[in-house]
This record gives C-alpha cells, sequence and structure tokens, in this order.
C-alpha cells in the first residue's frame, strides 16, 4: 500500500499528517497567510483605537478603560496570547521556508538574477526582524512603561491612566518621532509583500480577481501606514505636550 493510499484510508495518524503538513513548504505558507490575515485584522483595529488621540482626551481614555476591563480583564490577555502565538507561528514559519530554499539549493549560483522580485519581498526578512524588535520596543513603552514610567503613571481627573498625555508627551519627542515612523515603512514594506503573495499562498488564483484583492490590500497597507505615521507627526507639528 502507497503511503497515499494509507492516508485515504485512515492508516496514517492523524498527528502525523498535521505535523507533515506544517514541516512541509505548503504548510509553512499556508499557515504565514492565515496568521498574517489576523495580524493585517490587528492592525485595523489598533489603528482606528489609537485614532481616537485626535478627539477629545476622554475619547482614548475610556477607550484604555474598555480595553482592560473587557471580560473581566481576561478578553485582553486573550487577545494578547493569540497574537502572540499567530506572531510567533508567523516567524517560525518564515525561517522554515528559508530553511527549505537553502536546502533545495544547497551551491550558490554562480550569477543571481533577479526577475520580477520587488524591493519588499527582498527585504521580507530584515523587515520582520526590524518589526520584531520594534514591537518589543513598543510594548515597554506603551504597555510597560518601562521607558518613560512618569509618563505612564498620569491619572485624568477620573483617576484613569490618562493615555491622552502619555501619548502627546511621548510624541513631543522628535526622536522617538523618527523611530516610529522608521518603522511603520518596514511595517508598510512588509504588508507590500505580503498581501501580494497571501493569496498564492492559499491557493487562490484567479487571473481577474486575484490581481484586484492585490490591489485592494496595497491600498489598505497605504493606508494604515499613513495612519499610523499620521499619529507621532501630527502630535510633534501642533505641539506634543498638552
Amino acid at each position: 500500500m502507497s503511503e497515499g493510499e494509507r492516508v485515504v484510508r485512515g492508516a496514517l495518524p492523524f498527528s502525523r499528517l498535521v505535523g507533515g503538513f506544517v514541516m512541509s513548504s505548503v504548510g509553512a505558507k499556508v499557515i504565514m497567510a492565515l496568521t498574517g490575515v489576523v495580524l493585517w485584522l490587528f492592525l485595523i483595529g489598533h489603528l482606528v483605537g489609537n485614532l481616537q488621540i485626535f478627539q477629545v482626551p476622554d475619547a482614548i481614555n475610556s477607550y484604555a478603560v474598555f480595553l482592560h476591563t473587557l471580560g473581566h480583564g481576561a478578553a485582553l490577555w486573550a487577545v494578547r496570547a493569540s497574537l502572540l502565538a499567530c506572531l510567533f507561528a508567523h516567524v517560525g514559519m518564515g525561517l522554515r521556508l528559508a530553511a527549505l530554499n537553502r536546502a533545495a539549493r544547497p551551491v550558490a549560483y554562480a550569477k543571481t538574477r533577479r526577475l520580477r522580485t520587488s524591493p519588499a519581498a527582498l527585504w521580507m526578512a530584515a523587515s520582520g526582524v526590524l518589526l520584531f524588535v520594534f514591537l518589543v520596543f513598543h510594548l515597554n513603552h506603551f504597555t510597560t512603561g518601562m521607558f518613560d514610567p512618569a509618563s505612564f503613571g498620569l491619572k485624568d481627573a477620573e483617576g484613569r491612566q490618562d493615555v491622552y498625555r502619555m501619548v502627546r508627551i511621548a510624541f513631543s519627542n522628535p526622536g522617538l518621532v523618527v523611530v516610529y515612523v522608521v518603522a511603520q515603512l518596514f511595517v508598510f514594506s512588509h504588508l507590500l509583500h505580503g498581501t501580494a503573495s497571501v493569496w498564492q499562498s492559499i491557493g487562490v488564483n484567479h487571473p481577474v480577481w486575484t490581481p484586484v484583492l492585490s490591489g485592494m490590500g496595497r491600498s489598505l497597507a497605504l493606508l494604515i501606514f499613513l495612519g499610523n505615521i499620521a499619529i507621532p507627526v501630527i502630535i510633534l507639528i501642533v505641539g506634543g505636550r498638552p
């Protein structure tokens, strides 16, 4: 009996089937695509919430309280754990694909020719590593308050954490604004390549709809980029400190 027949007849255990799929190049691409979609949705939601910084202070301070009290505080941690799992799976499958590609071509070409390869694709791995470093910095900056405990501990008139003042004080620092803008350039580069490759990774390849979906994804990536850099840049221009 061939291995294919054993799979069809259920002779192979489910764990072996799943393990084989995950360790294959096809499985790695599918997992990268699916986790990438989850991270896309997070970026959209994250931006929508953060744009409340341009409203009255109560808007974003109330939003922060809502997030931290949703499900008695358990929902936020569940979301964080899920996003962290997606992030590690996304990065892990990327490294797995890189290893498989190297193994498939153990001897380097005498002359390398890059055909139809965008700069975003060439910088995909580098941007991923830099984004991970930025994420660690960002979490320690605004989530734990490690880098600015004074503004992190500010309270508003109702005794809530004053996220409005914390963010505005942070982006009154031009150096910090530069860090965030450069990081968003890497996010944009990563999204540009990801939105072009996700459909191929999950097996969608339509001559009409695939280019349309890819174009919509690139447009959305641009909106995310512009929205994310608008926050630090506008705050710096109009004056960060309230």
